[in-house]
């Protein structure tokens, strides 16, 4: 601020006691910023594997984007500062603006949801049972969390008094309204992270990775702490004698929310933890065929000579009987070690039987000429 005094140009949104728009602009534009890095990252690591999850978290992505705009309308129009530096025509701009935010936020706070427990559905694949039940009940609590949240704030609410000393007659009964849907959010929160921690506990994996995947989804575990903390900022606005300014607060917390939100439901995407899953349950992970490539070690060997009167079908065909021939599994040896025999042996083994074989007919042929 200082050196933009001494410059003579004047800060954009400076932070003052009766004005803390700068702030709101800060955190909301980080957010932004962060919850694109996230989708991107997600983009990347799950190429050619995207789902219904990744829809989701899309659509929530530009919910997001939504409700951003929504807050730069608003901050433009008064919003963050005192009802009482600011005229009266933007109360109502404002107060609509955090009313649209409001509401997409909890739209795009809904499609995170969907996303993780999508996620969950697509580890769990075609296996029915009733964690797939509660997957999908869970699913439609969500979407229903969601659209009933939006409604619930909308219903008996004129969008225009919402920062407005009139908003207590207006929107009446808002504190209610919030509580109950914080109390559903968390509740979801809690159920979602129970079970995907019961579902870890029936794959057959070490403890280790078991607590691992554990962590990775209680990172969705801070959004409580977040929800109840921007309940209690929201709260004050409707008796402040300047709700504009009051208001800027349980923003805050909005936007940290709904970024963190959108992160969270990323970090379960990692490869590594993606591959704890990839083997005896639902998820399409790509195989890893490295192993396979590094011990192909033989090569195709042509035929130099064929018996006469053979043709080069009839050649590899009887090439191709000696190579079964060789891997019956009938053979003693491979009954004595069935787990240890590898690719590579098992083919040169093949190639040498078939090329003895050759040799012998082709010695039984010269024989008769002579």
């Amino acid at each position: 601020m200082n050196s933009a005094a001494a410059s003579g140009s004047a800060p954009f949104s400076p932070v003052t006691f009766n004005d803390h728009a700068g702030k709101l602009w800060i955190v909301t534009i980080l957010a932004l910023i962060y919850s694109t890095l996230a989708v991107m990252a997600r983009a990347y690591i799950k190429y050619k594997m995207l789902g219904l999850d990744d829809l989701f978290l899309a659509l929530a992505t530009v919910l997001h984007l939504s409700q951003s705009i929504a807050i730069f309308v608003g901050l433009n129009n008064g919003l963050g500062k005192f009802n009482s530096i600011t005229p009266p025509e933007q109360w109502a701009t404002s107060s609509k603006c955090t009313l649209a935010a409001v509401i997409l936020t909890l739209l795009a706070l809904s499609f995170a949801k969907c996303s993780v427990l999508a996620l969950i559905l697509r580890i769990i694949g075609t296996k029915d049972g009733k964690t797939k039940i509660i997957c999908i009940t869970l699913m439609a609590i969500s979407a229903a969390w969601g659209v009933g949240s939006s409604l619930a704030f909308l219903i008996n609410c004129r969008a225009d008094t919402l920062l407005t000393l009139d908003n207590i007659k207006q929107c009446p009964h808002q504190e209610i309204r919030w509580a109950v849907i914080t109390a559903v959010d968390v509740s979801i929160e809690i159920l979602t992270w129970m079970l995907i921690v019961q579902l870890s506990w029936t794959v057959n994996m070490s403890f280790i990775r078991k607590c691992q995947v554990a962590m990775v989804f209680s990172f969705r575990l801070l959004l409580i702490a977040l929800s109840v903390s921007h309940l209690v900022y929201f709260d004050k606005y409707p008796t402040s004698a300047q709700p504009q300014f009051a208001v800027a607060s349980s923003l805050l917390f909005q936007q940290v929310m709904i970024v963190w939100s959108l992160i969270s439901a990323t970090v379960p995407n990692m490869k590594n933890f993606l591959k704890s899953f990839s083997i005896g349950m639902g998820f399409p992970l790509p195989p890893d065929l490295s192993w396979y490539e590094s011990n192909q070690s033989y090569q195709l060997q042509s035929l130099e000579r064929q018996p006469r009167g053979t043709s080069s079908t009839a050649a590899a065909a009887a090439g191709t009987v000696a190579s079964a021939g060789a891997c019956d599994p009938g053979d003693s040896r491979l009954r004595s070690r069935p787990y240890n025999w590898r690719l590579g042996q098992g083919l040169d083994e093949a190639t040498a039987k078939g090329r003895s074989s050759n040799n012998s007919r082709e010695e039984l042929l010269e024989l008769e000429e002579d």
